[in-house]
Formats: C-alpha cells, structure tokens, sequence
C-alpha cells in the first residue's frame, strides 16, 4: 500500500494527485473570472431601457487573443482525465454507474441549488422593493450566465461511465463518431437553429474524450516534436475553415452554442497540456505554488458560481446609481476592468 504524503499544512494528499490538473484547472478558473469582468457592460440608454452589452465580443481587434485565450475547452479536457480516472477507480472498489452518476449530480448540482435559490429570493425581494424591472432582467442573465456550463458539464460527466466502455473498446472509433455528429449538426443548424444545441452534448463529450486520451498516455502522450504538429494543425484547420467563412473567428460567438472550432482548440490545449507539462510539473511542485493551488481547489466551485452573481449585482447598483459608467471599449471601461480584476 502506498502511503499518503503530507502537505506542508499537514492535509494528507491522495497519491495520486496530478498537480500539472490542479494547476491547470486553477489557469482556467481564474481566466474565466478575469475574462467575465471584462465583458459585463450595463448600458442605460436616453429613453431608460437598459441593455447588456458584451464589449470583448464586440471588439474585432481582440478576436486573435481570444481565440488563445479561449480556455472552456481546457476544462472539458482536464475533465476527462479526472472522470475518467474517478470512474476506474470506483469500479475497483465495485462501483456502477448509477454511483457514479449519483456522484457526480450532489457535487455539481448542490452548490446550484443554493445558488438558485438565494438568487430567486434576492431577485423578488429587489422586484418587490421597486427595483426597475430591465434591471432586475439585467441581473437574471447575469447570475445565471454560470448555469450553462454546469448544465454542459454534467451532461458530460453523465455520459462518461458509457463514453469510458466505447474508449476501452474503440478509442479512435469513438472519437471520430463524436466528431461526425459535431459536424453533422454543424451543417444542420443552418436549416433548425435549434438544432445546434445538440452540441452542448456533443461537442463537449469529444473534448472530453481527449482527455481520456491523455489519461491513458496514450496517442497524445507523443514526442515534444509529434504534440507541436498537433498543435499547428489544429490551428491551421481552424484558421482555414474560419477563412473560408464557415465559422465565426470569434471564438466566444462560436462558444453559444459550441461548434467544430471548440473541438479544434480542444485538441490543441490537450496536446499544449501534454507538451508543456514537465515545465508545468516543476511549477505546481514548488510548496507556495501547491498550497496556493490546493487553497483555490477547495473553493473552485464557489468562485465559479458566485463570481457572476456578484458582477451582475454590482452593475445593477451602477444602474441604479450616478456613479460614473464610460463607453464600453474606451480607455476609462478598460481602466475600470483592471480595477475589478485587481481590488
């Protein structure tokens, strides 16, 4: 049996924790958070209607840092390798499916309940108080903005315990059917709009499956040279077909509802993670970096939840004040996003 380690704060730490994943996930996190400050932007027009405009995604100069930046794929793909990895071992322990389901809900579905439900009380306590309804409409679609990605990636953890029997037998062949659907349903949306919501499942169980990939080191677990050709393909493909005008350059237009260019960066942050994880390694190994690393790890799911809560409750208080609010894209909007990144 092989012992557990201690932290430096005493915890013990399972042995198989991967730090490169922890880290990783932290990276996403905080980007996500960063980026979600730079994108809320209430508008009070002449005639008090009030609107939400998301001025990064109006910004045509930032589409390139976007598409590096673009990080929801990076989540997907660490979420494999966990699920993937949480799934074998309780099958050694004699699990099912049904456990890991069970699993899987209580942890991602208990935190949004209390979410939802100290939002729906706010809410009505500010309707009731007078507050003007566009606000209280402004406030809604920001709050519950974090849903989605819950809704996404519980669907893909659900279907994990079944996608994990298809990698077993037919990793490539799995895949490939995956990414035919994408496809299929890319080139159907056109015709049934609501069509394309079939890749919220689809698109995000192939990313998935790429972690699955790295989980098993296997075809992605490839030389230093064989990771930067996957990385340059993948991009030139996505560049080409965004050339072509087939799909948006935009990569958070491309985000709602997901499509092939998120399946694209997906397999080039799997193979970058692959690529850069021995640097990553020395990195996360450092002690400050560990304890930093397994402080926010514990507190990931409430800062997801409740970042844009708190985002959209302070642009209702600015709404509804005469604080100072510059034109979205402006210098003075862009010096108050670093204010809100750097209390």
């Amino acid at each position: 049996m092989v012992p557990r380690q201690r932290a430096a704060s005493g915890r013990a730490v399972r042995p198989d924790r991967d730090l490169v994943i922890d880290l990783a996930r932290f990276f996403c996190l905080a980007l996500v958070v960063v980026s979600h400050t730079m994108m809320v932007s209430p508008v009070l027009h002449p005639d008090g209607t009030v609107t939400s405009d998301n001025t990064l995604g109006n910004q045509r100069w930032f589409e390139p840092v976007v598409w590096v930046l673009q990080v929801m794929p990076l989540f997907f793909v660490v979420g494999g390798i966990t699920g993937l990895q949480s799934w074998r071992r309780l099958r050694a322990r004699g699990g099912n499916t049904f456990d890991f389901m069970q699993a899987r809900m209580l942890r991602l579905i208990r935190p949004a309940a209390v979410l939802l439900a100290i939002m729906f009380t706010g809410l009505w306590v500010a309707r009731l108080a007078g507050v003007d309804p566009q606000v209280v409409q402004l406030l809604v679609a920001g709050a519950g903005m974090p849903l989605w990605f819950l809704a996404a990636y519980l669907a893909a953890q659900l279907n994990l315990p079944l996608l994990a029997r298809l990698h077993a037998r037919a990793p490539w062949l799995t895949l490939v059917a995956l990414t035919a659907l994408v496809v299929a349903v890319d080139c159907l949306r056109g015709m049934m709009p609501t069509l394309a919501y079939l890749n919220m499942v689809f698109v995000w169980c192939a990313v998935q499956q790429l972690g699955f990939f790295l989980a098993d080191r296997g075809p992605l677990a490839l030389g230093r040279a064989a990771l930067a050709g996957i990385i340059l393909a993948s991009n030139l493909l996505l560049g080409l077909l965004v050339w072509l005008g087939l799909y948006s350059g935009n990569m958070l237009v491309n985000l709602n509802p997901p499509n092939l260019t998120l399946l694209l960066l997906g397999c080039s942050q799997a193979a970058a993670l692959q690529l850069f994880r021995p640097v990553l390694s020395r990195i996360a190994s450092m002690v400050p970096v560990r304890r930093f690393i397994g402080l926010a790890g514990r507190r990931s799911m409430t800062v997801y939840l409740w970042h844009l809560p708190v985002l959209a409750a302070l642009s209702g208080f600015l709404l509804l004040t005469d604080f100072p609010q510059p034109a979205g894209g402006t210098a003075a909007w862009w010096w108050g996003r670093r204010l809100c990144c750097w209390p």
